[in-house]
């Protein structure tokens, strides 16, 4: 009989001594301690990559670019906001709503016509002059 056979029987002959109780309570502390073994190696993964993180840099918020488009003709000079707020107001008191809104400029009339959602006319127009 070779020593592995051997060792074998006595395993065998230790295992069927012990009672169903000790056992249960053996696979018990045994499930207890692998438990306990995971959450250290799992707080030490934590840890390391935790410590592995570089340290982030605060971005620098650089101030935002202010833009303004001024149209000058004939001597006139007229923000492209200021005409798009006539437009806008120009809408209100014809008690229109647009979906879609596009403003044309006419440098020879100093006149801004628009379309509403496709439809406009001589009726849809603002005097430049008077801005």
């Amino acid at each position: 009989m070779t020593y592995f056979h051997m060792f074998l029987r006595r395993r065998m002959k230790m295992a069927s001594k012990t009672k169903p109780a000790d056992k249960a309570a053996a696979t018990a502390a045994s499930t207890k301690e692998k438990a306990t073994k995971t959450a250290k190696a799992a707080t030490k993964t934590a840890a390391k990559t935790i410590e592995k993180q570089p340290e982030e840099k605060k971005a620098v918020k650089k101030p935002a670019c202010k833009t303004s488009v001024c149209v000058e003709m004939s001597g006139l000079s007229v923000s492209v906001t200021d005409i798009q707020n006539a437009v806008k107001k120009a809408l209100k008191e014809k008690g229109l709503e647009a979906a879609d809104l596009k403003i044309y400029v006419n440098a020879a009339e100093q006149a801004a016509y628009y379309t509403v959602d496709g439809e406009g006319g001589e009726s849809y127009k603002v005097n430049l002059n008077d801005l």
